[in-house]
């Protein structure tokens, strides 16, 4: 039975999914899975599932010009005409924020049962929202399931996938088979000794660290990385930061310091995969480690708690969340260098690596 999944989300809100989607492939056949992801998503997905068939959507998060929705409608037109050509006995969507183009390539593919979590944007909406959700109710007849709160020590997004995949199965999944799982690649190239891993970027600078911060906290625990090399990663358009955060660093006293180059995304995951331990804000890099199980202390800007975090699968990944309710900007200071070290130190002493 095909299943067209719809998951025009960023890099790690589709890790957060991966559970889910790899509970479907192991009973309905990954051969069976058509994933319709974000265009700079679709290599990751292709690692992920590589007998799936990906429809890479080219969407636009900021308007220039021209109406960004006018601009994606243009952009993502041939992956348009592909879902119209669809014919499927389930498709679902894993985005429960869902705009107008969401909600029409939800629609596109012909399927006799569609699956979703309720629209979380009908809470505040537009004045138009109603009236065209109304609209696709009645001619399209979707599934709409209500979105959870979060469960446990699982953030509510993973539950909203869970609960959507469990409507597919018609049975209940587990807690851990929703869990975000990512490969571990045989065949990947180790990158010679031991190193810590720090991503300080996020895709916004809201939720970003300082690097005299950072700079900090490693200075307090630098005796317990022993052999360890400090490596820096960040996207490509993100190197000439990266390049002053590093220099940053040097200057604080903590001497040798290096800087990736640019990967593909299947290749950051295999350099995630290896990291002895990763220190990251709440970005791609975090979920990666939480979905691979690697050791990792995470800085978040508590933006949107209990949603998308914090979560750890095997206990060795800590999410630094700053109490809610804090003035715009303030959770830098109530997450201090010492917070850091601390949990650095914990996960040391708890799981030596």
């Amino acid at each position: 039975m095909s299943i067209f999944i719809l998951k025009p989300d960023a890099i790690g809100d589709f890790i957060l999914a991966t559970g889910c989607i790899r509970q479907l492939a192991r009973e309905r056949g990954e051969d069976r899975l058509i994933l319709a992801v974000r265009s700079d998503v679709a290599p990751l997905a292709a690692r992920e599932f590589p007998q799936a068939e990906i429809i890479a959507l080219t969407l636009r998060q900021k308007r220039r010009i021209v109406n960004v929705a006018t601009v994606n409608i243009i952009h993502c037109l041939p992956a348009w005409i592909r879902m119209l050509r669809l014919r499927v006995d389930e498709a679902i969507c894993l985005r429960s924020m869902r705009n107008y183009l969401h909600t029409f390539f939800f629609c596109s593919p012909r399927a006799k049962r569609r699956i979703a979590c309720e629209n979380l944007l009908l809470a505040n909406p537009r004045v138009r929202r109603p009236a065209v959700e109304k609209w696709v109710q009645r001619l399209f007849r979707p599934t709409l399931l209500p979105y959870p709160s979060s469960k446990g020590n699982l953030p509510s997004d993973i539950e909203a996938n869970r609960i959507v995949a469990s409507e597919v199965l018609g049975r209940p999944i587990t807690t851990g088979d929703a869990m975000p799982c990512l490969k571990k690649s045989p065949n990947q190239t180790h990158l010679g000794e031991d190193f810590w891993l720090l991503c300080p970027f996020s895709s916004t600078s809201s939720k970003d660290y300082p690097a005299s911060s950072w700079a900090e906290a490693l200075l307090g625990i630098i005796k317990h990385k022993k052999s360890a090399t400090l490596r820096l990663a960040a996207g490509p358009s993100q190197q000439e930061i990266l390049r002053v955060f590093a220099d940053q660093l040097r200057a604080s006293g903590l001497g040798s310091v290096e800087i990736l180059p640019p990967s593909s995304l299947p290749d950051f995951v295999n350099m995630v995969a290896q990291a002895k331990l990763v220190l990251t804000v709440d970005t791609a890099a975090a979920h990666m480690a939480c979905a691979l199980g690697v050791p990792a202390v995470i800085v978040s800007a508590g933006q949107h708690p209990g949603v998308y975090a914090p979560y750890s699968p095997n206990g060795k990944q800590i999410w630094l969340m700053p109490d809610e309710g804090l003035p715009k900007g303030q959770w830098r200071k109530t997450l201090t260098p010492q917070k850091i070290a601390d949990s650095v130190l914990f996960l040391l002493s708890s799981s030596p690596f």
